[in-house]
């Protein structure tokens, strides 16, 4: 909890360390029994650094004082920052990061500490497997990582220091407050920077850094690491170029020129040198002259800095964002999540999906429904779909590539620009980092199906789990990811044209291509792909259907979320509130999903009508 006594003890370490700030412009206060940052008077934006901390001021693993230890156990990951920061906090005044430490609160309120009876709450949402997965990941850590530690180095890492209880607590710090720096200190505890609190979508800073540093010594500009591989790079020059016959096209006249001019300019600089009387040395020491120091523009220019991009008004709270995640993780990570987040998304996984085809493929397209023997259908039908699923996983890369593939590489997808089913925009962002708006690698390896949480980044050890169905998502307009409709696309083409698909990738991309353009024409459809849409959209509304279920309460009713919403605003235990907004959000998105595709399904219904009945009269 934040008190005056901790704000003073941190303002003091701050100067210490020459953490530099415009004191007439912002403050730190307490607010909520926590530190923020507050406006003393109107600010505009600029990009003139807000807040600037030295490299040298942050807690990485590159920087505490077990940094050896780290690197002969070949520790990474946060995990290796959780174990810096408890041994820092075991030296206690005696760690230089004291002043820094004990300004910070024990642990963020993470679902991870709540009691069983609160993690209840999160009963059939997203939340639910992120909770449980959170706290496995902690425990194997800590069995596999730290405790060997302490076994190995007992003099070092006291048991009592680096407890369970401590690791838990450190990592929901590391989750909800660190950085990613650079390519040396890589995630790290950045004094100052970590104190602006999140708002999203209108906040008033980001944080800058120069990532791309030696990643040997952390210099920013040259350094023996860099003039070594030079050196390599010049001699692997040199010799190709010696191979090449190629030299360099200076005279021999010139040559001696150059090596004349030197002396010249030594000559100069002697006599320069002699003029005047030196400055006697032991009255430059009297005056505590510092010889080492270096000039202040050279000592600061590789910082981490905090800049304002948006005005504020004098008063104002000055706020970071910690990036666009959705409340499954913004709860898990940071220990808050909000209402309305375009972020949010409900999951099925590709074991369910499959489940989900089996009856319609077994029925509508084998054709199986009234088969006597069910279960050498059911086996035809698995045999079917598992050819298709085996297909699209294969040439997912291709079919529905990412953002960040090479587009040259791929020649575009089947999900490229318009949605190749002809719906709005289904993609979007599930790879949520912790970034405080700025670019994070993401060392998560726990395989996990939420893909974040509050120990995002330890190491995964092996056979820490089982491995789980992949998963598919479903947006907050209730639309499902572009990933799962080209795959259903293929399970329920014609097997004719299917064989076309494996003979040649090109009539993959065109039919896809097809969908899309037939999506934006008002002329009659494709009959036949319009019954396969249907066959999509009916298992897109019964995979909703499915996770409907999951958020019934114990008497198996779903309860109006008008309901839920009452409920939220009588509570008082914030965590209460904070399960509810996210069981709140998940239900919403359900219901619009299946109001969507049920739409879709009767929109293929008419617009097959009219051939049908002209079939009929003939």
């Amino acid at each position: 909890m934040a008190n005056k006594e901790k704000l003073a003890k941190l303002l003091e370490w701050l100067k210490d360390n020459e953490i530099v700030w415009d004191k007439e412009a912002i403050e730190i206060r307490i607010v909520d029994n926590a530190f923020g940052v507050f406006a003393l008077k109107d600010l505009d934006s600029t990009e003139k650094p807000l807040v600037k901390i030295p490299k040298e001021a942050i807690l990485s693993v590159q920087t505490t004082g077990i940094t050896n230890i780290l690197e002969e156990e070949k520790i990474a990951g946060s995990c290796s920052l959780a174990i810096a920061i408890m041994y820092e906090l075991s030296q206690g005044q005696e760690s230089p990061w004291y002043g820094y430490l004990q300004a910070l609160p024990m642990s963020e309120d993470l679902p991870v500490f709540w009691s069983d009876e609160e993690k209840s709450w999160f009963k059939g949402t997203e939340m639910q497997d992120a909770v449980h997965n959170d706290l496995k990941d902690l425990n194997d850590d800590y069995k596999t990582i730290v405790l060997p530690l302490i076994e190995k180095y007992p003099y070092i890492f006291k048991e009592g220091d680096f407890s369970f209880d401590l690791f838990c607590r450190i990592s929901t710090l590391i989750s909800s407050r660190a950085f990613e720096v650079d390519a040396f200190h890589e995630t790290a505890m950045v004094p100052f920077a970590d104190i602006f609190n999140h708002r999203s979508g209108d906040e008033h800073v980001h944080f800058v850094t120069d990532f791309d540093v030696c990643d040997a010594c952390g210099e920013l500009e040259y350094c023996q690491h860099t003039y070594l591989e030079y050196l390599e790079q010049g001699s692997q020059a040199g010799s190709d170029d010696e191979e090449e016959g190629e030299w360099s096209d200076m005279e021999e006249d010139d040559v001696s020129l150059k090596s004349e001019e030197p002396e010249e300019e030594e000559e100069e600089e002697e006599e320069e040198e002699e003029e005047g009387p030196l400055e006697d040395l032991e009255e430059l020491e009297e005056a505590k002259v510092n010889f080492w120091k270096k000039d202040d523009e050279e000592e600061k220019k590789d910082t981490c800095d905090m800049i304002l991009e948006r005005n504020v008004k004098n008063g104002q709270e000055i706020f970071n964002t910690y990036g666009q995640h959705p409340n499954i993780v913004l709860l898990s990570k940071y220990g808050f999540c909000h209402d309305n987040n375009e972020n949010d998304y409900v999951s099925v996984d590709q074991d369910l999906v499959f489940g989900a085809c089996i009856e319609i493929v077994k029925n509508k397209v084998l054709g199986k429904e009234n088969a006597k023997d069910q279960e050498a259908a059911i086996e035809q039908a698995i045999e079917y779909l598992q050819e298709r699923f085996e297909y699209f996983l294969t040439n997912e890369d291709i079919l529905c590539p990412r953002e960040d593939d090479d587009e040259e590489e791929h020649g575009g997808g089947c999900c490229d620009g318009d949605d190749c089913c002809g719906d709005d925009n289904h993609d979007h962002d599930h790879e949520n980092g912790h970034d405080h708006d700025h670019d994070h690698e993401n060392g998560h390896d726990h395989d996990h199906e939420h893909g974040d949480g509050c120990c995002d980044g330890h190491e995964e050890q092996d056979g820490h789990h089982e491995e789980k169905a992949r998963p598919y998502y479903v947006n907050v307009e209730g639309l499902y990811q572009d990933a799962l409709m080209c795959l259903l696309h293929i399970v329920f083409v014609n097997q004719r044209t299917f064989e076309k698909f494996k003979q040649d990738m090109g009539e993959t991309l065109n039919y896809f291509e097809g969908l899309a353009e037939e999506s934006q024409k008002k002329s009659r459809k494709n009959t036949e792909r319009l019954l396969s849409k249907k066959l999509v959209y009916t298992v897109c509304k019964q995979l909703s259907e499915y996770r409907r279920k999951d958020y019934l309460d114990e008497n198996g009713t779903w309860v109006p979320i008008e309901q839920d919403i009452e409920q939220r605003s009588k509570v008082t235990n914030k965590r209460h509130y904070f399960a509810l907004t996210c069981r709140i959000s998940e239900k919403k998105i359900i219901e619009k999903s299946l109001a969507y595709y049920e739409s879709r399904i009767k929109s293929c219904d008419t617009e097959t009508e009219p051939k049908t009945r002209k079939k009929q009269k003939k």
